[in-house]
């Protein structure tokens, strides 16, 4: 076992020298069981780098990885992915095992690079009846890029990933990828990316298992924990633990099922979910399945955010509308939820089975930023349009479609 210093195959560390060559070189060298190691408290630019497995990755405290500026210092790997098609990596691993990332250092993704933060997006949420004036809405996201690294930091088909003790900001795009693979645990980081890039999710999960995430803390424009299986659609997510996580997020804190993906058994416990557009989000789509979801000591705040990011305001919603999906066996204790708008369980036939709530607390409470978006419903994705609400905006719950028991009693 040895240690592989990056810096003694040329890699400078110094912000402005191209370091892609020099890394990966280093990577190629070493042999199981050896730590890579970036040290000397300096920013080594680089563009695409591929990992391999039995190794660790150690980005020392005080030292960046810094992702270049320039698209054409990456590459487009040889993974396609069913949304994004191109897969552009800054760091990623296929068909390895035995990865652990960490050592108190930094990773910069530099997703501003492909975004103009001068021009808002011009697809506003409106009814059939009634437009929005340009002033009643906030500048709720820059044009950005469809040529931008798609994967940041991406894993397929790998076995045994440990990632902690790490800092990353401004991503582009997904932060961490993790397809098809088994046995993670992510702890102790800190993610931090801009609240107007959507797209720019902290940890998202397709068809992986055996999945704990703690410890962390996560300020996302979109998904800031995602669990679904869109880069496999004839896969399974499941067996995840999530703990002791603060969030933020312009979409769902907490996201779980997409589609047709099949996602199962997870399990959610202090978590404090700050600000953001949704708190917890269930759906499921065509053939999709979400079961036994168990969420307790979960504070959240949710606030109205104008424009097309998914959700306004709700706490927690749980859909399975326009769909053949179904979700079942989802239960919440022990939760408070203040939103300003309601928390909202639809669907429709018998694809919603099983809903417990047990002690929960729920509060309206009426902001001023975003009078348009009282008592409209949004169940983006399964439906595209805001609803004129059936509900009143001073319920705390709405409830179509579903059996739900509260403190032991069925609704």
């Amino acid at each position: 076992m040895s240690i592989i210093n990056v810096r003694d195959f040329g890699a400078n560390g110094d912000g402005c020298t191209l370091d892609t060559v020099a890394i990966q070189k280093a990577i190629d060298t070493c042999q199981k069981g050896d730590t890579l190691l970036f040290g000397g408290k300096g920013t080594f630019l680089c563009g695409t780098i591929r990992l391999k497995g039995d190794i660790k990755v150690e980005i020392e405290h005080g030292t960046e990885i810094c992702g270049s500026r320039n698209l054409n210092h990456y590459y487009v790997n040889e993974f396609y992915h069913n949304e994004m098609e191109k897969t552009i990596s800054l760091i990623y691993a296929l068909d390895c095992d035995n990865i652990e990332i960490c050592g108190g250092g930094k990773i910069i993704l530099s997703g501003d690079a492909w975004a103009n933060f001068n021009c808002g997006s011009p697809e506003f949420m409106r009814d059939e009846n009634q437009t929005l004036k340009y002033e009643e809405q906030t500048v709720i996201g820059p044009d950005v890029k469809i040529e931008r690294p798609t994967q940041p930091i991406f894993f397929n088909n790998c076995k045994n990933i440990h990632i902690h003790d790490l800092k990353i900001f401004n991503s582009p795009c997904w932060t961490f990828t993790f397809s098809n693979c088994e046995n993670i645990v992510f702890e102790r980081c800190y993610v931090d990316n801009h609240n107007r890039i959507a797209n720019n999710d902290g940890v998202h999960f397709s068809a992986s298992r055996n999945i704990i995430v703690r410890d962390s803390t996560f300020l996302c424009g979109d998904d800031c924990f995602a669990a679904t299986c869109i880069t496999n659609t004839e896969g399974v997510c499941e067996n995840m633990e999530i703990s002791n996580c603060l969030m933020s997020s312009r979409s769902a804190a907490i996201r779980f099922g997409h589609l047709y993906s099949k996602v199962r058994n997870a399990t959610i416990k202090n978590v404090e979910i700050l600000p953001s557009n949704r708190g917890i989000s269930i759906f499921t789509g065509d053939d999709g399945l979400v079961e036994n979801i168990h969420i307790e000591n979960v504070k959240s705040k949710t606030n109205i955010h104008a424009g097309w990011w998914w959700g306004k305001g709700e706490g927690f919603v749980i859909c399975a509308k326009n769909t053949n999906g179904k979700i079942k066996n989802i239960s919440l204790k022990n939760c408070s939820f203040i939103e300003e708008n309601p928390s909202i369980i639809i669907g429709e036939g018998d694809n919603l089975d099983c809903v417990t709530i047990e002690n929960c607390h729920f509060e309206y409470k009426k902001e001023d930023t975003h009078p348009y978006y009282y008592g409209k419903m949004d169940i983006q994705p399964n439906c595209p349009q805001l609803l004129n609400a059936p509900f009143n905006a001073e319920d705390t719950l709405y409830v179509e479609n579903a059996e739900v028991y509260l403190n032991g009693e069925k609704l």
